[in-house]
């Protein structure tokens, strides 16, 4: 039986917020006239699309207009991050490692075409993750990518780890067992299975595999 373990990337490996922001203001300041967006504010908006950060974000213009300029941030984030990365939460690189070891790691996130091989690339982490995929590349929601990833390689058992509803929401159209990122910087309204740090995972991993075979 092949299982495998699926994971979000914004508030879950990492938190690249603080470092994404002055490429976005910058964008922001440059094509629309509206305030500087706030740090509390960014982290708002991760796990979300680009059209949905957009309609959120620029309400008062033409949604074509909007897309255009967070799709801008989106472009313009990916060099600044190579140069200043996010922050990776504590204990993943080693945790990872870890679970590599017995089970395909795979990466599902609601970004553009090149952030995840951004987050690969500066992290060093490449060769931990069988696979991953996102909405840039394949113009799906979260949902439709969690369960190309289980078609593709044919796992009979996955769960996902992520921090927000929107990832909750995912799995359960994916019919994915979920568990809950509490460090995060998201919440989920349902009563779910929960880890308050990245070391918990291996096992609450077990848990869940477990349970699924009961």
């Amino acid at each position: 039986m092949k299982k495998g373990i699926i994971f979000d990337l914004d508030g879950t490996l990492w938190d690249a917020t603080e470092q994404m922001l002055p490429a976005w203001n910058r964008v922001l300041t440059h094509f629309s006239s509206r305030e500087p967006m706030t740090l509390a504010e960014l982290r708002s908006y991760m796990g979300k699309t680009v059209e949905e950060i957009a309609a959120a974000a620029l309400p008062d213009l033409p949604e074509k207009d909007r897309v255009a300029i967070f799709n801008q941030c989106s472009i313009d984030e990916l060099p600044w991050l190579k140069d200043h990365p996010g922050k990776i939460y504590p204990d993943v690189p080693q945790v990872l490692a870890q679970l590599a070891k017995d089970y395909p790691l795979y990466i599902v996130s609601n970004c553009q075409d090149g952030y995840i091989q951004t987050f690969l690339q500066v992290s060093g982490m490449e060769n931990l993750f069988a696979d991953f995929t996102c909405s840039g590349m394949t113009g799906f929601g979260k949902g439709d990518n969690i369960r190309l990833i289980v078609e593709k390689h044919q796992l009979d058992k996955a769960v996902y780890l992520g921090d927000t509803q929107g990832d909750y929401n995912a799995c359960a159209k994916a019919n994915v067992p979920f568990i809950h990122a509490r460090y995060g910087m998201g919440t989920v309204e349902q009563p779910v299975k929960s880890i308050a740090a990245f070391r918990e995972l291996p096992e609450m991993v077990q848990s869940v595999f477990s349970d699924e075979l009961h």
